[in-house]
């Protein structure tokens, strides 16, 4: 990396917290902290940008309060896993291949860590990889990106304990990546994701931190708004008769909470191993280390059926879903499922909605669903929140 996209990239990541800035706005300061990561409201930091020889990057905030943003450049001799981590083995738990992934609020640690200091382990999803000579907790594919949030590493090297938490880390397979993304872009789907993310744990779990009856109150009232907004967003969006693809999966990915509620992880077009595809998947959903949906979107102008039949578009869909199942099930154990979104249901007859139902029941790992099913759980979820409010 020269000294030309050295610059480039730095004003990319300036670009991304610039852009945050504006979007807290949308939130009232008094309950900014309760909602959002700390990284997205910080006045100032210490960072380092990171290159490594093989072309990846990274980005990380080594210092969360300072009066200004600080941005250093630091050349590696290894991986920038390594470098960001303390530690790569030649094993990984996991292997990003996504691009629009993220990481959040997770423990990494090891079985030697656990069976030493398991008592300084704080609360929270934790992830223990079973070994601690030989795996390392991430690795970063050639076309991938992933963004770590509020993360913590809790690690055996050697009979020396290592801990270190990350606020904020932003990893890229490949420098040529920040010339094929939209830094604001992102900015916007990272805002959503925390904003609904917060607003799944209140729903499901209720508030970590202790919170009066006034300000729970005024989070509700704003969660309602927000969602009102959100659903008029989808709503237009579905109607455009003519509106392209790329439209929906942006849309998808801006606010991708809504696709499935509760998922550990949902990622936005992910390689398949390394694999060379036609198409790759539309988003990948980890539901759990060993549950997996792979999601294919079709624009809802389009009908799973054409004269009682499959529709060009849902073979066409169908045939990827084939492809896909083809590398997955040599590469991976576990459930894997699949997706297939496409129409609306008000578009459908009676005879075409007792088909879709046929088809589905004949498929045990393959659902096809309408557009209706996004609308159904931001739906859902207001409807949580209006029961919550007196």
């Amino acid at each position: 990396m020269n000294v030309k996209n050295d610059y480039i990239f730095e004003g990319f990541i300036k670009k991304y917290f610039k852009r945050l800035s504006i979007l807290i706005t949308q939130v009232p300061s008094e309950f900014r902290e309760l909602l959002l990561p700390p990284y997205m409201l910080y006045r100032g930091f210490k960072s380092y940008i990171y290159i490594d020889s093989s072309g990846r990057l990274g980005f990380e905030i080594r210092r969360e309060k300072a009066s200004r943003f600080s941005i250093k450049m630091k050349r590696v001799g290894g991986r920038i896993e390594q470098e960001m981590f303390g530690i790569l083995g030649r094993d990984n738990m996991f292997r990003i291949t996504g691009s629009n992934t993220e990481l959040r609020s997770i423990i990494l640690t090891c079985e030697s860590f656990v069976e030493k200091y398991k008592h300084e382990l704080p609360k929270g999803a934790i992830l223990i990889f079973s070994r601690s000579d030989i795996i390392g907790p991430i690795e970063i594919g050639d076309d991938a990106e992933v963004k770590i949030i509020n993360c913590s590493i809790y690690w055996m090297i050697g009979n020396r304990r290592y801990v270190k938490r990350i606020p904020f880390a932003w990893l890229f397979g490949n420098v040529s990546y920040i010339n094929r993304i939209d830094p604001l872009f992102h900015a916007e789907s990272d805002f959503y994701s925390s904003l609904f993310g917060s607003l799944y744990e209140i729903v499901t779990q209720g508030y970590e931190k202790l919170v009066d009856k006034n300000i729970r109150m005024k989070v509700l009232e704003f969660y309602k708004k927000l969602l009102e907004d959100v659903e008029e967003e989808f709503r237009s969006a579905l109607s455009i008769t003519q509106a392209d693809e790329a439209v929906f999966q942006q849309l998808l990915t801006r606010y991708k909470f809504f696709l499935y509620p509760g998922a550990i992880l949902i990622e936005s077009q992910p390689q398949l191993y390394g694999k060379t595809l036609k198409r790759r998947p539309d988003f990948h959903i980890e539901i759990s280390e060993n549950e997996h949906i792979y999601v294919e979107i079709e624009p809802p102008f389009y009908k799973p059926f054409e004269d009682l039949k499959l529709s060009s578009r849902l073979r066409g869909a169908l045939e990827q879903v084939k492809e896909w199942k083809k590398i997955l099930t040599q590469q991976v154990t576990g459930e894997n499922r699949y997706m297939i979104i496409i129409g609306r249901l008000n578009d459908l007859n009676e005879e075409e909605k007792e088909m879709l139902r046929v088809f589905n029941e004949e498929h045990k790992d393959l659902v096809v669903v309408t557009w209706d099913l996004v609308l159904e759980n931001i739906g859902k979820i207001k409807r949580e929140i209006i029961s919550k409010i007196p």
